[in-house]
């Protein structure tokens, strides 16, 4: 009897970690992966931030950020912060330095220790990056750049594999050379895979393609906010995933996401979570079984 009521405990519990308003997942996989079955979960935070991205991912009251949001949302970056009670940061990659990925970072800066950055060593002449390489000057942060091809650590047991920026990009403009000039990474952690993008857009989508890198993920973070330029047909038969995240401001004068991305989303069968309408996009994971939950 007591074995029974012990074995009865440890399955609540189990179940009371995938619990709530959001939905769970088993993952079918062969390979054991990294952290697989660890006693520590994996959070992904995609924050509502506004016409922007930020997402912050944590393990073991450890923390790693991609992206930071814009100038205007460092108000609402440094609140994040306080939050999930953010002292600290391992890792930051800013995957582009156009100022809606780059902009907060002044709140990190303010209100937390950074341990390392990473971003894509194309200089701009914003004075958000101005700002932002100085700071790493006087501070004497680690910096450094990533290119397709290498692997680092975002946290211990969670490995990020970069697999863009893989050369320089051809497109006319530089908003769109910056974008097709972004980070672009896969992070693993047991049998669970999402794939980042910054915001990459088709040319450098067909690049990371014609390398032939494996990018299958479960879950994608989508390109340039689902802008029409990204997140092509080609893209998606090759992440295959099961949901993809977008993160872009309520009524933003862009129009992202484009109806066109979400047609094809649709067409796909993929499910989609929208910062704009569900707020901050949370998913917890084990390795073996994840969760997505939104805020509303």
């Amino acid at each position: 009897m007591k074995r029974f009521i012990k074995y009865f405990l440890c399955l609540l519990i189990s179940l009371c970690v995938f619990a709530g308003t959001g939905c769970g997942f088993d993952i079918f996989g062969s390979g054991s992966g990294s952290g697989a079955g660890s006693d520590a979960p994996l959070i992904i935070r995609m924050l509502d931030i506004g016409q922007g991205d930020a997402i912050l991912i944590e393990r073991n009251g450890k923390f790693a950020l991609i992206d930071t949001g814009d100038v205007e949302h460092r108000p609402r970056m440094a609140e994040y912060l306080r939050k999930y009670g953010v002292k600290k940061v391992d890792t930051v990659i800013i995957t582009h330095p156009h100022g809606d990925h780059i902009g907060g970072m002044f709140s990190v800066f303010a209100n937390a220790e950074i341990r390392q950055v990473y971003d894509n060593g194309v200089p701009t002449s914003l004075s958000t990056y101005k700002t932002y390489r100085k700071i790493l000057d006087k501070r004497k942060i680690p910096r450094r750049t990533l290119r397709g091809g290498e692997k680092i650590q975002l946290l211990d047991g969670v490995p990020f594999t970069v697999v863009g920026p893989l050369e320089k990009s051809n497109a006319r403009g530089e908003n769109s050379r910056q974008n097709n000039e972004s980070i672009v990474g896969q992070l693993k952690y047991g049998n669970f895979t999402m794939l980042f993008t910054g915001d990459a857009e088709a040319e450098e989508e067909a690049s990371i393609l014609k390398n032939g890198a494996d990018i299958k993920s479960i879950v994608l973070k989508a390109g340039h906010h689902g802008s029409k330029t990204s997140s092509t047909e080609e893209f998606l038969r090759a992440v295959s995933p099961k949901a993809v995240f977008i993160s872009c401001g309520a009524g933003n004068n862009y129009g992202h996401p484009s109806r066109q991305t979400m047609k094809r989303l649709e067409k796909w069968g993929i499910d989609v979570y929208r910062t704009d309408r569900q707020g901050t996009i949370t998913l917890t994971t084990d390795g073996k079984r994840y969760e997505i939950t939104k805020e509303h």
